[in-house]
């Protein structure tokens, strides 16, 4: 498993930021569940460009906070979308579901949610 979290880059945008990362990172945490059940309805429907636009939009948001592993994860996801691999669709859905907790809790252990 990749690194959780890209705690250089949090660092450095709380010192720039302050508690306005902490409301970011708090939208993301809030939003994250939603982000995944969205992925998954497009799954279930077989909206396979919905299923890729939800995860460019989620690698995006977690590249953006520093959630390394996730944004790797949703980039796998999205390829695999485009591609038509539904197996490889399967796999990356389930180890987001993996990931989502874990991604949370480390923003929580490190401060970075408000």
């Amino acid at each position: 498993m990749s690194v959780l979290l890209n705690t250089a880059s949090l660092n450095e945008l709380l010192s720039l930021l302050g508690d306005e990362l902490r409301d970011i990172a708090r939208l993301y945490v809030d939003q994250l569940d939603s982000e995944l059940a969205e992925l998954d309805a497009a799954w279930t429907a077989g909206d396979w460009p919905r299923l890729h636009r939800r995860a460019h939009a989620l690698k995006g948001s977690s590249g953006n906070l520093g959630a390394v592993a996730l944004a790797e994860t949703a980039s796998r996801l999205e390829k695999a979308a485009q591609a038509g691999d539904a197996a490889l669709v399967q796999t990356e859905l389930a180890a987001l579901r993996q990931l989502a907790p874990a991604t949370v809790q480390a923003l929580r252990d490190g401060r970075y949610v408000r």
